[in-house]
């Protein structure tokens, strides 16, 4: 525990934005990808799949905000929505991406997959064990940093959503 308490902030700030940054490149390409096969191959309860996945992420993503004042209540809430997000993931490779997914498109969630449990497993870290400690000395730049790529997210969310 001394051992999380004592990273800096920076570190960590620095390695949440950048996982971010490269899950939401990603993603876009992604997306981009998803606009060219909806109409031809990819069904409904695919699409249902995915707004699942986007909404128990959203919800992730608040109850981990959520722990810098309630790490402790959070908690429960966090591996919930963690565990529904990770197997609707794996229903939709398993299920929709398998046998109808490009390489590159592979590669894409790969990309997808590794940078946000990347990021899930700083924020969790930084949150849970330190209430995100040093997050309000940083730099304005992560700030300006974290609002883009959030706000980027959003709007690809926005875009997938109402595929």
């Amino acid at each position: 525990m001394d051992f999380i308490e004592n990273i800096n902030p920076v570190f960590f700030a620095t390695a949440i934005l950048c996982s971010a940054t490269i899950f939401t490149i990603v993603w876009f390409l992604d997306s981009v990808t998803h606009g060219k096969l909806v109409k031809i191959d990819i069904t409904d309860k695919e699409l249902q799949t995915h707004r699942i996945i986007l909404a128990t992420s959203v919800l992730m993503e608040l109850s981990l905000v959520l722990m810098f004042w309630f790490n402790f209540e959070m908690l429960p809430f966090f591996v919930a929505f963690f565990i529904t997000r990770t197997v609707h993931e794996f229903i939709d490779e398993l299920h929709w991406h398998t046998d109808r997914c490009s390489q590159y498109e592979s590669f894409l969630h790969l990309g997808m997959w590794i940078s946000v449990l990347s990021k899930t497993f700083l924020m969790f870290m930084w949150g849970f064990f330190t209430q995100y400690k040093g997050l309000t000395e940083l730099n304005i730049g992560f700030y300006i940093w974290g609002v883009i790529v959030v706000g980027l997210m959003g709007l690809i969310g926005l875009v997938e959503w109402k595929r």
